[in-house]
């Protein structure tokens, strides 16, 4: 048990992540001590390196005794700094969420990193961050959320949802997670040709491969592109297969009293905690594949979730349409949006493609002037720019009732926001002279975020539906 009012650190643990920020100032005072030597002597240079690496490990050490926190009944007290001192004293109850994450290093010494997330949407809230044994990390978390949520009335039962191999099998064949197993297949080719190659001192021209290329039929080209991508594709699907199983390992989101748990990963261990309450709102994304399937990725819009680089606000990574309505009315029923849309109308169905249209004319022009025989990639350009065209105006709807805002977007990656009308920011509203004459216009929605300046965009819908949204 953790007791109040008394002065915590960080696990001794925290002073092993500064050590690569110690070598690579190490290597600095080698290459600078290198230069002194040649002026003041090698005794003097190696004595200056010395004291120099003994000052940076005093500063990280006494850095590290100075960087304290104490739980008190109805607040988190936390102090840092050496020369600049930071001190901050944040309620409990303005908490959002409480995250704990483990490395592969953390995990192999049972330490864990706890985040906590402060503040509102309005001014994106500030962050802590402490290394602890992992077992006091878990114990402060429950301390943390139920001090904040002991005073809401529980109106939920306790709901779990696990998410098996097959789901992570379905979500890397038609989730955008297949770029990214080709950007790791992009790496490890960057990988093999400058290092491995050195390595092995390969002399492998890969030019002449090209020009034997040149001097093959039309059809042998279009055989060989095809196997080409084919083997591409499989590889990277193999690898994001692979990324999506040790990033969701175990994958399991529950409902426990007021507040929502998820936890999930295998090498980097994941563990989110927050209040129910303070989700301002949920994004239903989907991709080409997943439209064409009826599966769904559900995201939320919550201060502390989602903020650090490469991380998503994952709620659950893919369901079918009859699991997300289960999970939103079980554990997110204030969201369900059922009023009616105001969706574009016929009279603006080409209003959708005049940018595209102009970009296939430049770019067909170009190619008519410099390689006539590739006009097939114009017309392939055209059929994909329409089809693009076509899906923004299916996809763009806008529906207001008096507490929620939801907003359809986006051609290929369809995005559903459901919002609370709070999360709101500011709305404008933008037109050029056609649309002026067709009554409608492009409206763009600044959310209250921490994504800063989050913004949402629609277009060519009817120019009074701001009437509905600030009554």
């Amino acid at each position: 048990m953790i007791k109040l009012d008394r002065i915590e650190r960080n696990h001794f643990f925290k002073l092993f992540y500064s050590l690569g920020k110690i070598l690579k100032e190490m290597i600095a005072i080698i290459f600078a001590s290198g230069f002194l030597i040649k002026w003041i002597g090698f005794r003097l240079g190696i004595l200056i390196a010395v004291i120099l690496l003994i000052v940076l490990l005093a500063y990280e050490l006494i850095e590290w005794r100075e960087n304290i926190f104490i739980i008190r009944e109805n607040s988190i007290y936390h102090k840092e700094g050496v020369f600049s001192v930071k001190k901050i004293e944040v309620p409990l109850e303005k908490i959002n969420t409480v995250d704990i994450s483990k490395n592969f290093f953390e995990q192999i010494f049972n330490v864990a990193t706890i985040k906590i997330d402060t503040g509102d949407a309005k001014d994106h809230g500030s962050e802590l961050k402490f290394t602890l044994n992992r077992g006091r990390a878990e114990e402060l978390s429950n301390i943390l959320l139920k001090k904040n949520t002991a005073t809401l009335k529980n109106k939920y039962e306790q709901e779990s949802y696990s998410l098996g191999s097959k789901e992570l099998f379905i979500y890397s064949i038609i989730s955008n997670s297949l770029f990214k197993g080709l950007a790791i297949l992009l790496a490890i080719q960057q990988f093999f040709e400058e290092r491995v190659k050195k390595l092995l001192k390969l002399n492998i021209d890969t030019s002449k491969y090209f020009r034997e290329f040149n001097y093959t039929t039309f059809y042998e080209k279009i055989y060989t592109i095809v196997i080409i991508v084919c083997i591409i594709l499989f590889v990277s699907l193999c690898l994001s297969i692979i990324y999506n199983f040790i990033k969701y390992y175990n994958f399991r989101m529950w409902a426990d009293n007021n507040k929502i748990c998820i936890n999930y990963g295998a090498l980097n261990k994941k563990n989110y905690s927050f209040d129910r309450e303070k989700i301002k709102g949920i994004h239903l994304k989907q991709t080409i594949l997943m439209q064409i399937f009826g599966y769904f990725t559900i995201e939320i819009e919550s201060i502390g979730y989602g903020d650090e680089k490469g991380e998503k606000a994952i709620l659950y990574p893919i369901c079918n349409s009859q699991l997300k309505d289960k999970i939103l009315k079980n554990l997110l029923d204030e969201f369900l949006y059922e009023d009616d849309f105001n969706k574009p109308l016929s009279n603006v169905y080409f209003s959708f493609f005049y940018k595209k249209i102009t970009f296939w004319i430049i770019v067909t022009c170009i190619i008519a002037f410099m390689k006539p025989s590739l006009i097939l990639f114009s017309i392939a350009l055209l059929i994909i720019l329409f089809v693009i065209g076509h899906m923004e105006f299916k996809n763009t709807a806008l529906g207001i009732n008096r507490d929620l805002v939801c907003v359809c977007h986006n051609s290929f990656n369809k995005t559903q926001s459901v919002l609370k009308m709070s999360t709101i920011q500011s709305v404008t509203l933008s037109y050029n002279y056609f649309q002026h004459n067709k009554g409608v216009c492009n409206y763009k929605i600044i959310l209250y975020s921490s994504n800063y300046g989050k913004e949402l965009k629609v277009k060519n819908l009817k120019d009074n539906i701001t009437e509905e949204l600030f009554i």
